[in-house]
């Protein structure tokens, strides 16, 4: 990256633009945030912790001369969702590009065992941040005629499941909000799109990783035998945030390898 603007002048350049992006300290979020940066936009990396957000955003400016800020946010809470935006206008003004990548995955097991507590708190983190943070920043965004959100949601959600109620419900929430905004404003400059990672090699990976017959049998639903890489996801964000994918709005692309089309005897 080193401070030069490789990608000016083209479809993905993002030079003006400044994008906020939730659980941007790590992981694909913060592939996400490095490669939107390099391509151009000042970049808001919110995470749990203080330190790893501006641990995040050092690195990046270190490379790409100062477009980052790094700020702490419990994606559940509204008040700090608002902070968060406040921050990040304050050192940046207007913020047209939402991308929503942190979540909640928090119940493993039978809807039986699924309490209320539970799901609004998944709700809260998968559905309703999103919703509070496009709320916020659309206005901004129809003002200047020009907006993209990019929700992040996996393949899980593609597929009905006996033990991921919650996580799934919540990220099909997401699923069908994004088409919702692209409905209501695209013709008003707004793109709204969803992602659906499949099997990405991070750290939330690891304990398939170390179940030698679970990763056996995700690896054989996948078309190219491999895990995903962060950067894979974050390349299709920048197309997306960018005038590269213009034309793209209200879909749900899934980003797995395959997984999601091919059918296991």
């Amino acid at each position: 990256m080193n401070g030069v603007k490789t990608f000016e002048g083209t479809l993905f350049d993002l030079t003006g633009h400044t994008a906020l992006v939730t659980g941007g300290s790590r992981g694909i979020g913060r592939a996400i945030c490095e490669r939107l940066a390099q391509h151009g936009a000042n970049v808001i990396i919110a995470g749990r912790k203080l330190d790893s957000a501006e641990a995040a955003a050092s690195a990046i400016n270190a490379r790409s001369g100062g477009r980052a800020l790094g700020v702490a946010a419990n994606i559940t809470r509204a008040d700090q969702l608002e902070a968060l935006v406040a921050a990040g206008e304050a050192a940046f003004g207007t913020i047209d590009i939402l991308v929503t990548n942190a979540g909640l995955h928090i119940h493993v097991g039978p809807s039986a065992e699924m309490t209320e507590a539970v799901l609004e708190k998944t709700i809260d983190g998968n559905f309703r941040a999103l919703h509070r943070l496009a709320q916020r920043l659309l206005p901004g965004m129809l003002t200047q005629g020009w907006g993209r959100i990019v929700n992040i949601g996996t393949i899980a959600a593609h597929f009905g499941s006996g033990v991921y109620h919650s996580y799934t419900l919540s990220k099909q929430l997401g699923m069908q909000y994004t088409r919702n905004i692209a409905v209501e404003h695209g013709a008003a400059g707004i793109r709204a799109n969803t992602v659906s990672p499949g099997l990405i090699k991070t750290d939330m990976a690891q304990g398939l990783i170390d179940n030698p017959a679970e990763l056996a049998k995700e690896m054989a639903r996948s078309t190219v035998g491999r895990f995903g890489d962060p950067d894979e996801i974050a390349g299709v964000v920048v197309m997306l945030a960018s005038a590269a994918g213009g034309y793209i709005n209200g879909q749900t692309i899934p980003v797995d390898g395959g997984q999601t089309i091919r059918y296991v005897v």
